[in-house]
């Protein structure tokens, strides 16, 4: 695809501008309530954990209509239209963040403005989803048979946040701004701000906006997307297809979700990780480094399997994870808490990757958009609900209930299998793609 000068930098751009998206989504959704739970204490005088973290779920609750306009918006006026408005939802959560305070060092909840604060959730989780959503549609459209690579490659960013792991942050917050992590939110909302010039002057909605075609090729595609008419609801719900990726991936994203969430309070409660000189936290940021390569493994896999039996792939090592945190031991295991890293891995790496895949490929480039204003906000729900409970419920019972749910998402995508692609992506030297 660098073939082609100047689909090569149109490319570079949209890869390392996805790439720090997605790092910075990983950062602003997980990594900073973290922090704040470290230097925002009851013992300090500062705001009890319930009221830390209640914000953070309603604000999750909120994103899910939030994606719907969005990916609507993003449907009827293109991709970066709505893809900047939600960059500077999150940049003004970070800006909120900062003037909640409430931190520790500060005086706790006495210099802290709560109402701010549990604004700033809910801007950051609403500007989050739909800059993910941005990202992935912007790659779709640009790629089809090097998707699940560019994927892959943008992904990697949310695992390698999540291998620094907010225990680096921490000491390095505590041991150089003495505890104070606002100019970390200072920075936080400075990149965005880069990025929504980024996405203004450097990069394009489709490749056929700067007089390009997907992957660099050189030959007009019969069927131009712009000419495609978009789905209506009621089509889209009477197809199956709809029904097989909504099943597939709303269980599959709910399990993921749920164990991600739940992970660290499950092992807590268990002590787990205590004998083994490693701590959850440390188990979790091994997964997360595991799941740096299955990133772009799995989007490698999409290319040259096809996003269908990759998912089916996919779904069985997915189980891995929830299936080693129903079955540890009080004390912990040290081959289950590998095997949990190892779970965590794929179920990070994995899941950003194959569910655009595969949202792309079973509607093409054009359709996506129609589908995506119904399916990534159905998505959403399961994921924005099941890590409260996963949290709240450390019993063995909330376990198994997930690694079911997961285990029917596994058995659904085997149904993508007989789903005939929207458009498929010529072979080398063909016609340039018509998806």
């Amino acid at each position: 695809m660098f073939t082609n000068k100047k689909f090569g930098v149109y490319a570079a751009c949209l890869c390392l501008t996805g790439l720090l998206y997605m790092f910075l989504i990983a950062a602003l959704q997980t990594g900073q309530t973290q922090l704040l739970a470290r230097f925002i204490t009851p013992e300090a005088g500062g705001w009890s954990w319930r009221a830390l973290f209640l914000p953070v779920a309603a604000g999750y609750i909120l994103s899910v209509p939030v994606l719907f306009l969005c990916a609507r918006a993003m449907a009827r006026s293109g991709v970066r239209r709505a893809l900047i408005p939600g960059t500077a939802l999150a940049a003004a959560g970070c800006a909120a963040l900062m003037a909640a305070n409430g931190l520790d060092v500060y005086g706790g909840a006495r210099a802290g403005l709560y109402g701010l604060y549990a604004l700033a959730q809910a801007l950051l989780c609403c500007g989050c989803v739909c800059a993910r959503a941005g990202v992935f549609f912007l790659c779709a459209a640009w790629f089809l048979r090097y998707r699940g690579r560019v994927l892959g490659f943008v992904t990697m960013g949310g695992p390698i946040c999540a291998a620094l792991g907010a225990d680096w942050a921490g000491d390095q917050i505590a041991a150089r701004l003495a505890g104070d992590c606002r100019p970390v939110w200072a920075v936080a909302a400075g990149l965005l701000a880069l990025l929504m010039l980024a996405v203004r002057f450097l990069l394009r909605d489709e490749p056929e906006d700067t007089g390009l075609y997907p992957d660099g090729a050189d030959r007009l595609a019969e069927d131009p997307p712009e000419e495609e008419p978009l789905l209506p609801p009621g089509k889209l719900l009477a197809q199956g297809r709809f029904w097989l990726l909504l099943l597939a991936f709303g269980a599959m994203t709910g399990s993921a979700a749920g164990c991600l969430g739940g992970a660290q309070a499950r092992l807590a409660a268990l002590g787990a990780g205590q004998g083994t000189g490693l701590s959850a936290a440390r188990w979790f940021s091994l997964g997360a480094i595991f799941a740096i390569p299955v990133s772009y493994g799995a989007g490698y896999l999409a290319d040259q399997w096809g996003p269908e039996r990759t998912c089916a792939a996919y779904g069985a090592a997915a189980l891995i994870g929830p299936a080693a945190l129903w079955a540890m031991p009080a004390g912990g295991s040290t081959t289950l808490l590998l095997a949990w890293s190892l779970g965590t891995a794929v179920m990070l790496g994995g899941l950003s990757t194959l569910l655009p895949a595969a949202l792309a490929h079973v509607y093409g480039r054009r359709q996506m958009l129609a589908a995506g204003q119904l399916l990534l906000p159905l998505w959403a729900i399961p994921a924005a609900i099941l890590p409260a409970v996963a949290a709240s419920g450390q019993g063995s019972g909330v376990w198994a209930a997930l690694f079911i749910l997961g285990a029917a998402g596994a058995l659904a995508s085997l149904g993508l299998l007989a789903v005939r692609p929207g458009k498929a992506p010529p072979e080398p030297g063909g016609q340039a793609p018509s998806d």
